[in-house]
């Protein structure tokens, strides 16, 4: 690998000497000539670094970077799907038992998420002074479908 190192450094080195040299002799008779021996140059110290002993080229290891399991990547995604779905949606409670003049101090809505992408919510939990109303509203947003439980106690 040190081998490869100082043939990429002499490379890098030889081919700025070219380019500055190139550029003194553009203008001239001799600009041919000087570009044939500059890459003859070029082509030597390649050749010269393979030929002194080789260069050999390891490949790494990479079993360090194994294709990982994605289904737990997909599950930690549905996971946080399910929860920004249940705070949006409990928000969206919240803010229509407010504005119905009903007090409510938590609200807590659990739902799934089908293979389609339905969202399907199943259990709203909401602690309020008024739970007969409470409910009431939330069946009329939510449907009659999923189940309402009293959090207050």
């Amino acid at each position: 690998m040190e081998d490869l190192k100082n043939a990429v450094m002499a490379v890098c080195i030889i081919s700025a000497g070219v380019c500055m040299i190139e550029n003194m002799v553009s203008g001239t008779r001799l600009k041919s000539q000087m570009k044939f021996l500059l890459n003859l140059t070029v082509v030597t110290v390649l050749v010269a670094s393979f030929t002194k002993g080789g260069i050999a080229f390891e490949m790494p290891d990479f079993s360090e970077y194994s294709q990982q399991n994605y289904g737990t990547s997909q599950e930690v995604y549905n996971n946080e799907i399910c929860r920004q779905t249940s705070e949006n949606i409990s928000s969206v409670i919240f803010e229509q038992l407010t504005a119905s003049g009903i007090n409510c101090t938590e609200i807590q809505t659990e739902v799934n998420i089908s293979d389609d992408n339905s969202i399907f919510i199943s259990k709203v939990i909401i602690s309020s002074d008024d739970f007969g109303s409470a409910v009431e509203i939330v069946r009329n947003i939510i449907g009659n479908s999923a189940e309402v439980v009293n959090g207050s106690g």
